[in-house]
């Protein structure tokens, strides 16, 4: 893979990043409605953070499979793949990690507050950061060359 995001004015990956933060924010907005109406908001918190959470899964899966393919040429590492460790610049890895640690503090805040309730269910949600961070190491991630013949 080329190096493109050190490239001026190059910015791969950021539809990824978009999806990050926009869930970040949806994540937001569920958790405060779901706390002021609890009863009348319950299918709608769950439906949106089951959805996160399977959005989520699949962006894994494809950042796996997408990296499988890539590890027969370059050297793969699971820290470089779903944490972003030396495989991305240090702003993008900012921007990720960001966007999880605050989907898991409101995730976190809204169950805290209501126990034992549907509002639970956006304790599944951050998990899409992690999957939009997976699939971006594993397409615009920087991985070295392997050494010896891949076949």
């Amino acid at each position: 893979m080329k190096r493109r995001a050190a490239e001026p004015g190059s910015n791969p990956g950021q539809y990824l990043l978009r999806v990050a933060w926009q869930s970040t924010l949806v994540l937001a907005v569920v958790a405060v409605f779901g706390l002021m109406a609890p009863e009348s908001s319950a299918p709608f918190v769950v439906t949106v953070s089951v959805t996160m959470f399977v959005l989520g899964l699949l962006l894994l899966l494809f950042g796996l499979l997408y990296g499988l393919k890539r590890s027969r040429v370059e050297t793969i590492t699971v820290a470089g793949l779903f944490l972003l460790q030396n495989s991305a610049p240090r702003s993008t890895q900012r921007l990720f990690a960001w966007s999880m640690v605050l989907q898991l503090a409101v995730a976190f805040t809204a169950a805290a507050l209501k126990p034992y309730t549907d509002i639970t269910f956006v304790l599944l949600a951050p998990i899409l950061p992690v999957g939009s961070a997976a699939l971006w190491s594993a397409q615009h991630g920087f991985f070295p060359k392997r050494d010896c013949d891949p076949a």
